[in-house]
């Protein structure tokens, strides 16, 4: 029940968030959640590995590169961030004068928390900032939200076959198609009434591309959970786990909505939506 109550409340302020928020503000949560997911993952890294990551560094770039679509050039300001997010991370755990192997344990989970939280956080706000981006946005959300839920219930009401036994018992090959199929037909209704006059399979195609990557995004961290022993990010959303756990999949599924957005734009599509 709590879990439902919480989809209720929250849903309606994403929507809204992503369709009319100021772009201050629409950053702005993106970079709290951005933090949050942050804090969570350190948590499992310290917990899987057993050293400390670099929280300040990683806080304090992770950040930078949270506020990069604010930038009048995101591109160079992220990669201008996460050039020297490295080179501070590098230098700073090296005078140290911890072993090799601590060393680099602590660099690469502070690197990787930065990476695999920040960058495609900030690739879904830079693409919510364009034009008619908050829609494909919007339409990102919606596609990993109904796969996720009918993946959930598919694979709960008629899964048997089980589709990663060590990474994740209970998903099961019968959910895993369930989540598929109703990500391809939230593309095919997308086409149908809000894609205008451009091509119907592009709605489609990026469907399934988006529910593909969310679906590896939802197993990596189950992996990452598995191996620091803990079932849930954190319990900050009541009936949800943590933060981490409500936007593994738009991790791996950002970027592919950020590629789709370069290549409109690079090949002079019209807008979609």
């Amino acid at each position: 029940m709590r879990r439902i109550l919480t989809a209720i409340i929250l849903i309606p302020l994403v929507v809204g968030l992503v369709l009319w928020g100021h772009p201050t503000i629409l950053v702005a949560v993106q970079a709290a959640i951005t933090l949050l997911a942050l804090w969570e993952w350190f948590r499992i890294a310290e917990a899987a590995t057993g050293v400390q990551p670099q929280r300040t560094i990683g806080y304090i770039f992770g950040l930078g590169v949270a506020l990069s679509p604010l930038a009048n050039e995101p591109a160079v300001w992220m990669l201008g961030i996460l050039v020297l997010f490295l080179l501070c991370l590098a230098i700073s755990e090296l005078f140290a004068g911890d072993d090799i192997r601590k060393y680099l344990s602590i660099v690469a989970t502070t690197a990787l928390g930065v990476l695999y939280v920040a960058i495609p956080m900030a690739l879904l706000s830079w693409v919510a900032l364009s034009e008619d981006g908050r829609f494909l946005t919007l339409f990102t959300l919606v596609v990993i939200w109904c796969g996720d839920s009918a993946g959930f219930f598919v694979g709960r009401s008629i899964g048997k076959h089980r589709s990663s036994p060590i990474i994740s018992p209970k998903k099961t090959w019968e959910g895993t198609i369930g989540a598929f199929i109703a990500a391809i037909l939230v593309g095919a209704i997308a086409a149908q009434y809000f894609w205008g006059t451009e091509p119907t399979w592009m709605a489609v195609v990026l469907a399934a591309g988006l529910n593909i990557a969310g679906q590896l995004g939802d197993l990596a961290e189950s992996a990452f959970k598995r191996s620091a022993g803990v079932k849930d990010s954190s319990g900050l959303i009541p009936g949800h786990g943590g933060v981490l756990d409500r936007i593994d999949a738009l991790l791996l599924a950002a970027p592919i909505l950020w590629y789709y957005w370069l290549w409109t734009m690079l090949e002079g599509i019209p807008s979609t939506l």
